[in-house]
C-alpha cells in the first residue's frame, strides 16, 4: 500500500473512531470537534439521500441522532482504499439508553480532501434481524 493509501486509510479509521467517542448522549459536541474530521462543507448521502452539511447544520443533526444514544461501534470486515477515498464493509451496532441495540451491515465510502477532512460521507445501513 502506498503512503497516500496508508494516510488515507488512516484518517478513516480516525473519523470511526470520533464517532465511537462523540456519538453518545453524554458526549457535548461543538463545530471545533465536528471540524476535527469534516472539512466546512461536505456531502452526506445516507441511505439514497443527498445533503450540503456545514459544521452548523451537521451538529445539529449529530445532536438529535444520538440524544438517546448510548454508542456506537464498528466490525471492518472488508477495506478499499484508493487514493483519498476509502470504502469500508462493516458491520455497526447502535446502543440506546432505552437497552436496545440495534445492528446494521454498512458500506461506507468516505472521500477526503487534501487537508485531511471529510468532503463526502456516502452510507448505506441495512438493518440486521438476526445476531451479526
Amino acid at each position: 500500500m502506498t503512503t497516500d493509501h496508508n494516510h488515507s486509510l488512516q484518517l478513516a479509521h480516525a473519523v470511526l473512531d470520533w464517532n465511537r467517542k462523540h456519538l453518545n448522549r453524554d458526549a457535548s459536541l461543538t463545530e471545533a470537534l465536528i471540524g476535527q474530521c469534516f472539512a466546512e462543507h461536505f456531502i452526506v448521502e445516507p441511505n439514497g439521500r443527498r445533503y450540503e452539511a456545514t459544521h452548523a447544520n451537521y451538529l445539529e443533526f449529530l445532536n438529535d441522532m444520538k440524544a438517546d444514544m448510548v454508542g456506537i461501534d464498528y466490525e471492518i470486515d472488508h477495506t478499499l482504499v484508493d487514493g483519498a477515498s476509502v470504502v469500508f464493509s462493516m458491520r455497526a451496532r447502535i446502543a440506546y439508553g432505552d437497552g436496545r441495540t440495534e445492528r446494521f451491515r454498512a458500506m461506507l465510502l468516505m472521500q477526503f480532501n487534501d487537508a485531511g477532512k471529510v468532503t463526502l460521507w456516502h452510507e448505506v445501513y441495512v438493518p440486521l434481524t438476526m445476531p451479526a
